[in-house]
């Protein structure tokens, strides 16, 4: 808040004072007691003060609004008796900035105050904590958490897909909902590809075991984009064998308690490196790397953790770790 002091106004003796703001019905606040950093929430409030020390004839007190980026406007402060005024301010959205001014008859200004009002319309702000809630989801949903729908029966009986009577065609039992932790294994800074300037920063690589969700590695680089959820089965190197039902990795047997049934086909592969091989826990009913090749690592959106609806089936997603089976590094000399 500044003041300035003409050498007329120490001639004439002429100073403003005893200036005050009111809100609405509000409490009156002197003027220097006014934060130009506390935002108002109402538009308008009226001002009043008046003019001490010895008031030549004609003199007068103008008020100039001058909104921020806007041009100034001069406001009308009514004079109800000689050296008082009064005068009611509209507000514009964002830092407000005025000048209380004393001049003579002749235009000949003598002193002049300021001061600045911050104010924000509810109409603004609703939009800002929408926008702010809006990218705050976006970024919640992309680096942190995510909800999924298993529509499918390939990871049951981990995961149960959605079921219809064979007759009917009616939906007798509805797919499990599940979140997906994203930050478990990459913070994507991308947000899904959106900002593709910005990297993957990784944590750590999926465990074998792991039950995750991915992109699917679609051939078609026009396909519309899928997500599918399935058990890391084989690590980049891993030499896979699935022999008369039995899953081998490295020369050993998994142990998969998990599993609906032995996957009937037999099957061999080695994972390359920046992939892995996964299977859905359903094996004689999933589309998988036994289909359609390995996972990249870079498809890879999160670790699936929790299953919250149904109600009755509200449990966490258990990893089952295979500490037995060595890892099939290659030798680097």
């Amino acid at each position: 808040m500044n003041s300035r002091v003409s050498a007329e106004a120490r001639d004439s003796s002429v100073f403003i004072r005893e200036v005050t703001l009111r809100v609405g019905q509000g409490t009156t606040v002197a003027l220097e007691n006014i934060d130009p950093e506390e935002v108002l929430a109402d538009s308008t409030f009226d001002i009043s003060g008046s003019l001490g020390g010895k008031l030549p004839d004609g003199v007068k007190c103008d008020l100039f609004h001058h909104p921020r980026k806007r041009s100034p406007e001069n406001l009308p402060l009514e004079m109800p008796s000689k050296g008082r005024f009064a005068g009611r301010i509209r507000l514009k959205n964002g830092m407000n900035d005025f000048q209380l001014r004393i001049s003579l008859r002749d235009g000949q200004i003598i002193q002049t105050r300021e001061f600045s009002v911050s104010y924000k319309s509810s109409f603004r702000e609703w939009n800002e904590t929408i926008f702010i809630a809006f990218v705050l989801a976006l970024v919640i949903r992309s680096l942190v958490i995510q909800a999924f729908w298993i529509p499918t029966g390939s990871m049951e009986p981990t995961l149960f897909g959605e079921k219809y009577d064979p007759v009917t065609k009616a939906l007798t039992r509805s797919g499990d909902r599940i979140l997906v932790n994203r930050f478990a294994y990459v913070a994507d800074l991308s947000l899904d590809g959106r900002f593709p300037i910005l990297p993957r920063i990784w944590f750590s690589t999926p465990k074998r075991g792991d039950v995750i969700v991915f992109k699917f590695p679609d051939p078609d680089p026009k396909a519309a984009p899928r997500d599918f959820i399935k058990r890391v089965i084989g690590l980049p190197f891993d030499e896979i064998k699935i022999v008369e039902g039995t899953v081998f990795i490295n020369g050993t047997a998994l142990k998969e308690p998990y599993i609906a049934e032995p996957p009937w086909q037999d099957y061999q592969t080695v994972v390359p490196a920046d992939s892995l091989f996964v299977m859905g826990d359903n094996r004689n009913n999933s589309a998988d790397s036994r289909y359609w090749g390995p996972m990249p690592l870079k498809n890879l959106k999160g670790q699936a953790v929790l299953i919250y609806s149904p109600l009755k089936r509200i449990r966490s997603i258990v990893s089952h770790s295979h500490p037995s089976i060595a890892a099939n590094l290659p030798d680097r000399g």
